[in-house]
């Protein structure tokens, strides 16, 4: 009883484990499970997502094989593809004259300072502020053509705005010319990009703000204030002549119909009078010597009124001799 195994219970006399046998087992599935550990750990490196508005460029070795652009999970072979995101929806800004640091826009003069076209005088300078927005139209050009995409897009909307702000006056600049020269920077800037190949839409052009050198800031200062009064002026006209256009519409139109009338009526009683001296013509046609004696005594009847003395004239003395004063 004092020899029995501790290893030993009871009745049913159980063997210990054998722990050899058990570690045995147990090394010879370690390869196998490290082995799918390993697969496991390749396969899940190998998904990624895209969300929408994202494009992924996938590269073996180093070399484009496919573009991916549908949103969602996607697959590719783990150390030996590479998917590149990048993000072609969103709307990127560039600043050109002045930059934000902490919270405050900074000038950056040897951005802002550029000359400008004087016909007839020497060229002059204006400070401008300058900002593009774009966004990648083509993603294996943005990230594979050109070395830096951003670097080239800033150097080349330099060299654009300053050959166009060259060819304006600067009182151009100032006023009333900035839409012209924003439309033509942005032209320029769309046949750079599409030459260089840099997978980049330029969306707008903006001129921020553009001021005359300190010299002669007063006098545009000046200009500026006489063409805001100017425009009001135009627009006080403009009113004034929105007020007014239609009174002299509505009194136009009275006229014209009251002339109208007028002629209608004068046509109507030409028309009677031709109809009574018709109808008076065919009388006389009909009955000649009553219609001659009836206008003989429709003469005398106008003349006798106004004759006050009857006079005789012999024919053989040629005297005039008074026969009869009507009068008394």
């Amino acid at each position: 009883m004092f020899n029995q195994s501790p290893f030993r219970s009871g009745r049913n006399n159980a063997q210990p484990p054998d722990f050899g046998n058990i570690l045995k087992n147990v090394r010879r599935f370690l390869p196998i499970a490290a082995v799918l550990i390993f697969v496991a750990i390749l396969v899940s490196k190998g998904f990624y997502s895209l969300n929408s508005g994202e494009e992924a460029v996938v590269t073996r070795f180093g070399k484009w094989v496919r573009t991916e652009e549908d949103a969602g999970l996607r697959f590719r072979l783990p150390f030996i593809e590479n998917a590149h995101i990048v993000n072609v929806q969103a709307v990127r800004r560039m600043e050109f004259g002045s930059t934000m640091v902490n919270g405050e826009y900074v000038d950056i003069p040897e951005e802002a300072l550029m000359l400008t076209s004087e016909p007839g005088r020497v060229n002059g300078l204006v400070n401008a502020d300058w900002v593009i927005q774009y966004r990648i139209s083509n993603s294996y050009n943005y990230l594979f053509k050109v070395d830096d995409p951003e670097a080239t897009l800033h150097a080349v909307t330099q060299a654009a705005y300053r050959r166009v702000t060259a060819a304006y006056p600067l009182d151009d600049i100032l006023t009333d010319r900035k839409d012209d020269i924003q439309r033509e920077i942005l032209r320029d800037l769309h046949s750079i990009c599409l030459k260089y190949e840099l997978g980049i839409e330029i969306i707008a052009v903006q001129l921020q703000d553009a001021s005359p050198p300190d010299e002669v800031r007063d006098s545009f200062l000046d200009v500026t204030r006489s063409l805001d009064d100017k425009i009001a002026k135009t627009n006080e006209a403009e009113r004034y002549k929105n007020e007014e256009l239609p009174i002299a519409h509505g009194r136009a139109t009275a006229a014209i119909n009251e002339a109208e009338a007028y002629k209608e009526r004068r046509v109507q009683e030409a028309l009677g009078a031709v109809a009574r001296y018709r109808a008076i013509e065919e009388e006389f046609r009909n009955h000649p010597d009553i219609s001659r004696t009836r206008l003989y005594l429709e003469m005398i009847r106008e003349v006798m009124p106004r004759i006050k003395n009857v006079y005789f004239v012999d024919p053989s003395s040629g005297n005039l001799l008074e026969i009869l004063n009507l009068t008394q």
